[in-house]
């Protein structure tokens, strides 16, 4: 019987017409001659003409029309394969037409691959029952047997019962296998050679035993050129109507792709759980720093309160001074901390990048194996406009990327910054530099270095040469990124068994003149009222005394509650409020929203060391006009103080 083209034939009904055409344009693209209707009338004018391998019914609420449509297709095509929509699972009339030829009924929430898989799965069944006749009438039905296994994906195969001959073997096999149909008639074990050989003992045991009953799994397979492919194989042996072995059939799905994105998957759900780690870490990370902000509030704070009133030049002032270097110090510490939890961000800001790598090295030494010598040569102090935490990033990541190359041998870690002037020429041979004034930064080991394949693929997100746990192959790319934003470029040479040498060049800006540390003549005083909130003891004696010195008259509250009934008692009796966020009973945030809504007009400062509810622009758009993270430095806080009263002013004038 000659290969008609109705098996290749599908007839879609859909009465919704988006998900109609998204069907006709999958299934064409898969290879399938698709006729698509909304309408059972529409579909029996197709199925008078013509006949079809499978139909697919989805309407909402079937009726006579419907139910004579499968009649029609079932009289075209007795052997037509239906996929119907639920409610013809109850409807007597429909059963009594289809009979059996229901393969499927659909979900109502299936997606397009649930059903582009089942229509392969009745192909694969038609091509199955195809198989089993093929001996007894091959002739017959070899064109139609050759069309269809040549329109699946799949590769498809016919051996002989002792599998020493290769009866068919389908197209695809070039494709999957990497390896001609000619090879593999010429030997015929070749197609079960090519399975990794850790997956052959599944499939050589049962295969290849007297008795074969077939077999069914998933392996490997090596290509010549020795990339693999995932698949899933399936034999079925075709018997005589006396039991005898006539032929062995074989289909192989090419599951690469699931295979991958499975893995992909996997890994997806292991960052994740990382990622929550990392969190919990954040969040406790930022509670410590608000307790530390707390403390280095106090300490800044009455240490320049105390350098105001001791004699300059003298012993105590300058150790006085050097408590003050090391609070700041600790400051920019929990700042990045902050940074670490999401809570802050530093910008960019001239930046000397000695300073940078001073801090880094001494964080690393402590980290970095005693059988490791760490080696500075830092001869310049440029500045550079960068963020300083992204700096500190880019250090730490490429020194424990050295520290890794050398962890078991040990060697040499070097760090080095010189100016450089980039001319025209090296911008030629450099991507991403430009002609001016930079900074070179150089990173050298003397570890285990790379291979050309692996320098390719060094900035490439998710790629790593580290073992599962210890990388997540973001390191490098984040690297290029940082210095990409700050107009920078990174060279990386490297050999293998002798070492790598990073360059990172920076462009630099003119060195600005640091301004003194104290200076009491700077700060701007004011006689206002001042209501001064924090359940901290410390911070309101310190907050009451420096503004008290500063002529502003303040009244200071460790309760949020109290501190509000105080306010309700007469409103207009204060020019400022300046509380802090984390308190016991209300928040510095509810606090504000009651204070305004007692009076609108009112200027807030609200400080907070750590707070996972409230931001700079959240805190504006509540209406409080000054936000600051701790610790409150003098130098910070009363600039702002007077900026607030100032502008609060100018605006109560021109209204």
């Amino acid at each position: 019987m000659a290969m008609r083209r109705e098996w290749l034939r599908i007839l879609i009904v859909q009465d919704r017409p988006d998900q109609l055409e998204a069907l006709v344009n999958v299934l064409g693209e898969e290879g399938y001659e698709v006729v698509g209707a909304r309408t059972a009338a529409e579909a029996s004018v197709f199925a008078k003409c013509e006949s079809f391998a499978v139909a697919l019914v989805d309407v909402q609420a079937p009726d006579v029309s419907e139910v004579s449509l499968l009649s029609l297709l079932k009289a075209k095509n007795a052997e037509i394969q239906m996929i119907l929509s639920p409610a013809f699972a109850t409807l007597d009339s429909a059963k009594d037409v289809i009979g059996e030829r229901v393969v499927a009924y659909l979900k109502r929430d299936g997606s397009p691959s649930e059903l582009l898989s089942t229509l392969r799965q009745t192909f694969r069944d038609q091509l199955t029952e195809y198989t089993k006749e093929l001996e007894i009438a091959l002739e017959e039905r070899d064109e139609r047997f050759r069309q269809l296994v040549d329109h699946i994906k799949e590769v498809f195969w016919v051996f002989s019962p002792d599998q020493s001959e290769i009866w068919y073997i389908s197209p695809q096999y070039e494709t999957v296998w990497g390896r001609s149909c000619a090879s593999l008639l010429e030997n015929p074990r070749s197609l079960w050679n090519a399975i990794h050989h850790e997956d052959q003992p599944r499939f050589h045991t049962h295969q290849f035993a007297p008795d074969v009953n077939g077999v069914q799994g998933e392996c490997r397979i090596v290509r010549p050129d020795n990339t693999m492919r995932w698949v899933r194989i399936q034999t079925v042996p075709i018997r005589k109507p006396n039991g005898d072995l006539l032929s062995l059939a074989g289909v192989a799905e090419d599951i690469t792709e699931r295979k991958r994105v499975e893995a992909a998957l996997t890994k997806s759900e292991r960052q994740f759980r990382q990622s929550s780690r990392m969190e919990a870490i954040g969040t406790l990370a930022g509670g410590i720093a608000h307790d530390f902000n707390n403390i280095l509030t106090a300490i800044l704070g009455y240490t320049e309160l105390a350098l105001a009133t001791v004699p300059k030049e003298s012993r105590t002032q300058r150790n006085l001074q050097e408590v003050l270097t090391a609070g700041h110090r600790a400051k920019h510490l929990v700042l990045q901390i902050l940074t670490f939890s999401r809570q802050a961000g530093q910008g960019k800001k001239p930046t000397p990048l000695h300073m940078v790598v001073r801090e880094a090295l001494k964080l690393l030494r402590s980290t970095i194996p005693t059988t490791i010598e760490i080696r500075q040569a830092l001869n310049t102090e440029a500045t550079i406009l960068a963020d300083p935490t992204q700096m500190h990033q880019i250090i730490i990541n490429l020194c424990t990327n050295a520290e890794y190359a050398m962890r078991e041998p040990g060697g040499i870690l070097t760090i080095a910054l010189e100016d450089v002037e980039v001319t025209e020429e090296l911008t030629g041979a450099i991507s991403g530099l430009h002609p001016g004034s930079h900074v070179r930064m150089t990173v050298e080991d003397t570890g285990s270095g790379m291979t050309p394949e692996v320098l390719e693929r060094l900035f490439d997100p998710f790629f790593t040469t580290k073992p599962i746990g210890e990388g997540s192959g973001m390191g490098m790319a984040v690297v290029h990124g940082i210095i990409t934003s700050h107009k920078g470029a990174i060279v990386v040479d490297s050999i293998v068994n002798k070492g790598t040498k990073i360059d990172v060049y920076l462009p630099t800006v003119p060195t600005q003149v640091l301004e003194p540390i104290y200076d009491q003549k700077a700060f701007p005083t004011g006689k206002e009222s001042v209501l001064f909130v924090d359940d901290e003891e410390t911070i309101v004696r310190l907050g009451k005394e420096l503004l008290t010195q500063l002529g502003y008259t303040v009244e200071v509250h460790t309760s949020s509650i109290e501190a509000l009934r105080t306010f309700r008692q007469d409103p207009h009796r204060f020019d400022l409020v300046i509380t802090d966020q984390t308190m016991p009973g209300m928040t510095g945030e509810a606090l504000s929203r009651e204070l305004l809504r007692i009076r609108p007009d009112l200027p807030i400062i609200l400080c907070t060391g750590f707070s996972h509810v409230i931001s700079a622009e959240r805190a504006k758009a509540l209406g409080i006009q000054g936000y600051l993270m701790k610790p409150l430095a003098i130098r910070d806080l009363v600039p702002i103080i007077r900026h607030v009263l100032d502008k609060t002013s100018s605006s109560l004038a021109e209204s």
